[in-house]
């Protein structure tokens, strides 16, 4: 099989063919009216919709009083107090998908594309690594709850040394135009969107030297929008030496397909052509993923703050509102009751205020202090009703960390699940931006890495790896991957000569070739709950502190570890302890101990017999039998001196048997401190008891073995009786 894949590969290699795309006109001059009309259209159109949206954006960023309610808190000696409850939420949701934030997986479509997918996942996560994906996500979701919508532009740019890097570039929510007639959250059914450039035009003159007409002529003309204006804003003494061009990257479509054009409103800057960017089918395709968070019947988009700011303003101005009717007195008194009324109000709100009433002056008749607490006290009590609604909407107090009243696991889960339920269509919406985001990441790769490519994956905390794409496989490598008898007959059956042969130098195949892959990319990800699990675990930690069989392994699944370190763990008790080096060496010792005394036991069971023979040739020579039983080969009669040698024979094996019921003991203790080193970490299913380690097995089958040894050393030294014929009677020890 793998010479005939080898022949196959071999095949293809040498009969590929590659034929260069059809050249098509390019001829689109009578495109530059429409494409302005597109941008004055949606410059015009989005008017009040952007307007909101920077609204958002100051409430956001600390400005939320206007210049006249500042001057009319300035004139009543009010300092403007708010507290920025729209900041809090933002950043709590931002919070939230930082912490939920996982890496794309692509899965394969084919049987056949396992390997390759898994290569297809490394070099998304390479992508992602190298754009630093994670905080573009999350400024893009910034601007989705902020302004309602944002995006990013994932693009291919050539690097000084050749390589073709892709590009994920966040685009600011103020520099893109959207079709105002899209419907679609994801702006799926646009016929057209782009990006805002501001330039010197000086640098426009360098990157498009061609069109330097069209970039002064644009010069002339006027914004007509604050919101496509640039930043930061001239007033009226600008620096004149700096003049600034807006130019427009317009993404459009043509039937089904889609164009790229960059323009001035007096002209071109790079003329339209399709998009070099292809899709899953092949078709050219914008590169600009956009997403809003929702869309009214207007088509107009805005975001979570959108719905806030009521609330906001309820607080702020029932806050001064009640400051202001606690700080001064309604009064009421003739004319002639006092002498300088606006000096008695003056005097009024002081702490230590004194007020003088003219001669004959009667206070509660001629003056008066109309008390005003019930005004304050209602202000203050529907200020804290629009409080309290407030800390419903949106990321809760609980999801916040801020609410004191709910201390339990249980309360403070419910509560951070209702704030979550809310907010999961805008999570949700992420997910979907992601996703696209990544597909398109995928389309880049699969277009542009071409070439032999190798990447760095550092998905694992403790190893990199290297990861190769399209990699050009060799003769020579394919051979080398074979057993020695197949390179063998591979090589009779190609004819090589020898190791320089330069068919061996040819390629034959191409490991993780992406460009003709398809795969499946999934993003899974959801809200960093952690108070549920840390409370599940907690109660499984309390209920094996008291003495209930939970198995380790589950202890450690509900923990909060990290899911690669967990899953380490979880192998490395799959394997089961491991002996440390010295205790190795002491079971080793141990072993071989055994050993020896089994040896010493059966040398000791043959002397017995010798022993016993001898016992018999004597019982023969007392009684006179002239044949006596047959004699091992070459042994002599015994003798007083084979009397003495057997004596000392019993001696030696007395002291065998002692040695034995040392070696025994000092086993069976060894063996227990092995064990209780090696504890077992499995528990039995059916009783829930803990399963013995391997150190426990090893020393219980020491242990017994030694208690046979000794048994059978003892056995051997029971002393034997003889009685002869003449009533003589023979003890052996």
């Amino acid at each position: 099989m793998a010479m005939l894949a080898m022949e196959r590969l071999m095949g293809e290699s040498a009969g590929a063919e590659v034929r260069a795309p059809e050249a098509e006109p390019n001829d689109y001059s009578d495109h530059l009216s429409k494409l302005v009309g597109y941008f004055e259209e949606a410059e015009d159109t989005g008017r009040e919709a952007r307007l909101r949206s920077e609204r958002c954006r100051d409430y956001y960023n600390n400005n939320q009083l206007s210049a006249q309610e500042i001057a009319i808190l300035k004139k009543r000696g009010q300092p403007p107090i708010y507290v920025n409850y729209i900041q809090r939420k933002v950043d709590t949701i931002c919070g939230i998908e930082r912490r939920s934030r996982t890496d794309p997986k692509a899965f394969p479509r084919n049987p056949d594309d396992e390997d390759t997918s898994n290569a297809a996942t490394d070099a998304l996560r390479y992508v992602a690594d190298q754009n630093k994906f994670n905080a573009v996500r999350s400024e893009v979701y910034n601007d989705i709850l902020v302004e309602g919508y944002g995006g990013a532009d994932v693009v291919v740019e050539e690097m000084p040394n050749g390589d073709q890097m892709i590009k994920v570039k966040r685009v600011p929510w103020d520099r893109l135009v959207i079709d105002p007639h899209s419907r679609q959250l994801d702006f799926s059914d646009a016929n057209y969107k782009g990006i805002v450039i501001w330039m010197d035009a000086e640098e426009a003159r360098r990157k498009w030297p061609n069109y330097a007409d069209s970039i002064n002529d644009t010069l002339s003309s006027t914004s007509a929008s604050e919101t496509f204006d640039d930043r930061p804003k001239y007033g009226t003494w600008c620096d004149n030496r700096r003049t600034r061009v807006r130019v427009v990257q317009m993404h459009y479509r043509e039937g089904d397909d889609w164009f790229l054009c960059t323009y001035t409103k007096c002209g071109y800057l790079e003329p339209p052509e399709k998009s070099p960017y292809l899709d899953k089918f092949g078709r050219p395709t914008s590169s600009l993923k956009i997403r809003s968070a929702y869309v009214n019947r207007e088509n107009e988009r805005y975001g979570h703050v959108e719905g806030l700011i009521p609330l906001q303003d309820e607080i702020n101005k029932r806050r001064s509102k009640s400051l202001h009717l606690l700080s001064q007195r309604q009064t009421f008194g003739k004319k002639l009751a006092l002498a300088d009324t606006a000096k008695a109000k003056v005097e009024l709100a002081k702490p230590d205020g004194h007020v003088e009433l003219q001669d004959g002056a009667k206070f509660g008749e001629d003056f008066g202090v109309i008390p005003t607490g019930d005004m304050a006290n209602g202000q203050i009590e529907l200020m804290q009703q629009a409080l309290a609604e407030m800390n419903a909407t949106g990321a809760n107090a609980a999801m916040q960390g801020k609410d004191e009243r709910s201390q339990s696991g249980v309360a403070l889960q419910t509560r951070i699940q209702a704030g979550a339920v809310e907010l999961e269509p805008l999570a949700d919406g992420l997910r979907e931006w992601t996703q696209e985001v990544f597909e398109a990441m995928w389309m880049r790769v699969r277009q542009f890495w071409t070439a032999e490519k190798w990447i760095r994956v550092t998905d694992d905390d403790r190893n990199v790896r290297f990861v190769g794409l399209n990699k050009q496989v060799t003769l020579g490598d394919k051979l080398a991957q074979l057993a020695p008898q197949e390179q063998q007959a591979m090589v009779q059956q190609l004819g090589l000569s020898g190791p320089y042969d330069p068919r061996l130098r040819e390629v034959v195949d191409v490991e993780n070739d992406v460009s003709g892959l398809d795969v499946d990319i999934v993003i899974e990800e959801g809200p960093d709950l952690a108070s549920l699990q840390s409370e599940q675990f907690e109660i499984l930690a309390g209920l094996a502190k008291n003495g209930v069989p939970i198995p380790p392994k589950a202890l450690i699944q509900a923990s909060a570890i990290k899911p690669d370190t967990k899953r380490s763990i979880l192998e490395e008790m799959e394997k089961g302890p491991q002996i440390p080096p010295d205790m190795q060496k002491q079971l080793e010792e141990l072993q071989q101990r055994a050993q020896q005394l089994e040896q010493e036991n059966q040398q000791l069971k043959g002397d017995r017999e010798l022993e016993a023979r001898k016992l018999d040739i004597e019982e023969m020579k007392v009684l006179g039998t002239q044949q006596p039983p047959a004699q091992p080969q070459g042994q002599e009669p015994m003798t007083p001196k084979d009397l003495a040698d057997v004596e000392l024979k019993h001696a030696q094996a007395e002291k065998a048997r002692a040695d034995a019921e040392k070696v025994r003991i000092e086993t069976i203790t060894q063996a227990n401190q092995l064990g209780e080193q090696g504890i077992s970490t499995e528990t039995d299913e059916a009783t829930g008891a803990p399963k013995p380690s391997a150190l426990d097995t090893i020393a219980a089958a020491m242990a017994a073995q030694a208690q046979a040894l000794a048994e059978l050393a003892q056995a051997q030294m029971r002393p034997r009786t003889a009685t002869l014929s003449n009533g003589k009677t023979i003890t052996v020890q």
